[in-house]
């Protein structure tokens, strides 16, 4: 399909302010008044009769502006972007891996997740307690090899620098030349020797850490923000069972790849997309990245974000 230079501006003008967050339908008045346009909001609603003729935009309402079909989302990630070629052949440390999906689900307010090796029979050689933001410290597990696992944990309200230090030094006694598994039985078993103003919020890291790392080989960061925005609708299921299908569709896919919502046979996801991209290791395969959000996002700025990672 081929657009004329004005219905094709047009077309990305609604796409940027459409997926900009906020989701919401987009006026031709709107469109016009857009810098560089130079038309009149006349000339773009003949543009955009144009354009939902071709199957590119529909009114959710009377009256109302224009949103994307699910033609248009392809058309636009088709035509604009060079989604093969984005973060080819990534490959991150596990450290910046982590750090990259922390990043990116707290800048863009979305849910963000990582398929892993499985996690529960590795070796660990030493933990390292960082301070992650005002709130919260990141663990990082690493083996003898320098892979890691990690998980973010609330600070109890007395954290300074000196309680950092001891819990980092009591978690390397609990953990040290320790399988994980052992390692999560063991942080229960010696709760008492922790430090002091760790105690209260011990039994709740020690969940986090189970649940995190205990169970499967996924980490999976802002779900909050997901699930919030999906209020009175269906929660997904989100975790190993998801990156299993991810993996399965997009196998020997190299870039960033799109799975729209509809074709996700996992209830929850209409309203979603997931935007992944695969990662290496020593120039082996090791996982994907995906990032789960609503269709109005601000899938532009996320897929920048990608161009940078090789």
């Amino acid at each position: 399909m081929k657009l004329n230079p004005r219905d094709l501006k047009v077309f990305t003008t609604l796409m940027d302010l459409h997926c900009n967050g906020s989701g919401l339908a987009v006026p031709s008045a709107l469109i016009a008044k857009q810098k560089g346009m130079s038309v009149c909001s006349a000339t773009v609603r003949n543009a955009m009769v144009r354009l939902e003729k071709l199957g590119l935009i529909y009114s959710p309402h009377t009256s109302a502006g224009r949103v994307p079909t699910r033609d248009g989302y392809q058309f636009w990630l088709n035509e604009l972007f060079d989604l093969s070629s984005i973060a080819a052949f990534w490959q991150p440390s596990q450290e910046a891996l982590i750090q990259f999906t922390h990043s990116i689900s707290q800048r863009y307010k979305l849910c963000a997740c990582v398929g892993l090796p499985t996690v529960t029979s590795q070796t660990i050689f030493r933990v390292e307690v960082l301070d992650f933001d005002q709130l919260n410290w990141l663990i990082l597990l690493f083996d003898r090899q320098g892979q890691s696992q990690n998980v973010v944990i609330t600070k109890p309200l007395e954290a300074n620098e000196a309680i950092r230090l001891q819990f980092n030094a009591w978690l390397n006694t609990v953990f040290s030349a320790q399988p994980l598994l052992e390692g999560l039985e063991r942080m229960r078993a010696m709760a008492k020797t922790a430090p002091m103003f760790c105690h209260g919020s011990l039994t709740q890291w020690t969940r986090l850490l189970f649940d995190k790392l205990g169970s499967d080989n996924s980490i999976v960061v802002g779900e909050s923000y997901l699930y919030e925005s999906l209020q009175g609708s269906e929660q997904p299921c989100i975790g190993t069972p998801l990156l299993n299908f991810v993996e399965e569709k997009l196998a020997f896919t190299q870039g960033v790849s799109v799975i729209f919502g509809d074709d996700i046979p996992f209830h929850g996801f209409e309203q979603l997309m997931i935007v992944s991209v695969p990662y290496f290791s020593n120039g082996g395969y090791q996982g994907r990245f995906c990032i789960i959000c609503k269709k109005s996002a601000q899938i532009a700025a996320i897929l920048t974000e990608f161009t940078f990672l090789d």
